[in-house]
C-alpha cells in the first residue's frame, strides 16, 4: 500500500465533503458561530474613528445576542454586514450607514443619504469619518481559520 500526501485548502476539503474528514474541516471554520446572525449594541466607546470589535475592551461595553462566547472569548471578525447605525457620538453622527472596503471614503449620514463606514480587510475594525460612540452592528461572522489555509491530509 502505497501513502501519498495531499494538501488542499481548506475550502477545497469542505466542497470535497469527505466523510473522512468533513468534521475537522467544520471545526476549523467554527461553522455554529459562522451560521449566527450576531447582533452587537455598544455604548460608551472612546470618541475615535475606528472601533476594533474583536477586542476585550469592546466586548466589555457590548451587549451581543446571536451567538454564544466562551469567558474569554471576543467577537469574531466581521464577514458580512447586515446593518449598520450609529446612535451616539460627535458630529452628528447618528444614523444608518452603508458598509465599503478600506479604499472607501467613511461619510457621516445626511437627512438625504446614508453614512458611510469602512470595514478592514481582515473584518476586525470599522472606521466612521467621526467619532462615533455608540452603535448597533448586525452581521454574520467569518470563518475562524481562512479558507485559503492548507488542509493536510494523508491518504492512500
Amino acid at each position: 500500500m502505497t501513502t501519498l500526501t495531499k494538501e488542499n485548502t481548506l475550502q477545497e476539503e469542505l466542497e470535497r465533503s469527505s466523510p473522512n474528514t468533513i468534521a475537522d474541516a467544520l471545526r476549523l471554520t467554527d461553522l455554529g458561530k459562522m451560521l449566527a446572525t450576531v447582533k452587537v449594541v455598544v455604548v460608551g466607546l472612546t470618541d475615535v474613528a475606528a472601533q476594533d470589535i474583536t477586542t476585550a475592551a469592546f466586548k466589555a461595553l457590548a451587549t451581543i445576542t446571536g451567538t454564544l462566547l466562551e469567558t474569554g472569548e471576543n467577537l469574531p471578525a466581521i464577514g458580512n454586514v447586515v446593518s449598520l447605525r450609529s446612535t451616539a457620538g460627535t458630529l452628528a453622527v447618528q444614523g444608518t450607514h452603508v458598509v465599503s472596503d478600506t479604499g472607501g471614503t467613511p461619510l457621516v449620514p445626511s437627512a438625504t443619504f446614508p453614512g458611510v463606514a469602512t470595514l478592514s480587510d481582515d473584518g476586525k475594525t470599522i472606521t466612521f469619518q467621526a467619532g462615533v460612540t455608540a452603535f448597533v452592528l448586525v452581521y454574520n461572522p467569518v470563518s475562524k481559520t481562512a479558507l485559503s489555509t492548507s488542509f493536510k491530509q494523508t491518504g492512500i
